[in-house]
């Protein structure tokens, strides 16, 4: 049972991890397009169909890492789509409370209790029993 739980534990931890991949994908992706859009700072005359083949081969390679970067965030969004959905179907409203406020809102066990107005150790039977409830999506 205890391996059990430290398996669903470590499925629901991926909620934060996916969230912040997420945020690091779109944040490299705006990076990217800023970089492109900003005023370039090296002058240099390209002639001939070679400078336009090189900029074409540019222009493709980059389209295609934010194209990754797109599959990548995308995955990422389901992983915690999934894990929501997954608290969501807890059986019971204080689990799916505590769920939440644990691996969505990553709130330390003190300021759980203090938000649900019950004891530190009644925040943790709560979580206990929700874990036993709990299922991972299949």
């Amino acid at each position: 049972m205890a391996r059990e739980n430290d398996l669903k534990k470590v499925y629901l931890s991926k909620f934060r991890e996916s969230k912040e991949a997420v945020k690091r994908i779109e944040d490299q992706i705006t990076a990217l397009e800023l970089y492109e859009a900003s005023p370039k700072t090296i002058d240099i005359e390209m002639h001939g169909s070679r400078a336009r083949k090189d900029m074409s081969d540019y222009a493709t390679k980059k389209d295609e890492l934010i194209s990754k970067m797109m599959q990548a965030r995308y995955m990422r969004v389901s992983t915690y789509t999934d894990i929501f959905q997954a608290i969501e179907n807890a059986p019971n409203e204080r689990e799916r409370q505590v769920l939440t406020y644990r691996y969505i809102k990553c709130l330390k066990w003190e300021e759980i209790a203090v938000e649900m107005h019950v004891e530190w150790a009644q925040v943790h039977r709560i979580h206990a029993n929700a874990l036993k409830h709990f299922k991972i999506p299949t």
